[in-house]
């Protein structure tokens, strides 16, 4: 839904998801809606090349396997980073691994920076 939403405001997106199911009906709704964006399967496990302006990520701590991956990708990927949570267990973790570059900006929302 963030790339959606990016995109209908008009960003330039690339919206990921480790699951090709996910990444069609991303790709389904975006054609749907008239909105142009990339979509690619990707994990959070691997490292990636590429570099954005900002990362937005919802609801994707599924498993404590992926706190550290996703910390150390979300910094690779961008100077900062809007995480949208959604009460998994695994949440307090990720937050106490970023420590002091945790932002809350709103409810269940948090900014990061990275510097």
């Amino acid at each position: 839904m963030p790339s959606l939403v990016a995109a209908a405001r008009g960003a330039e997106v690339t919206a990921t998801d480790w699951a090709a199911d996910a990444v069609e009906l991303l790709r389904v709704n975006a054609e749907r809606n008239g909105l142009a964006l990339r979509c690619e399967v990707r994990d959070w496990r691997e490292p990636w090349r590429d570099r954005f302006d900002l990362a937005l990520a919802a609801d994707v701590l599924y498993e404590r396997r992926n706190v550290e991956p996703l910390v150390a990708r979300l910094h690779e990927l961008a100077p900062e980073a809007l995480v949208g949570l959604a009460g998994r267990p695994y949440e307090d973790a990720f937050l106490r691994e970023l420590g002091d570059a945790v932002e809350p900006v709103a409810d269940r929302v948090v900014a990061i920076r990275f510097d």
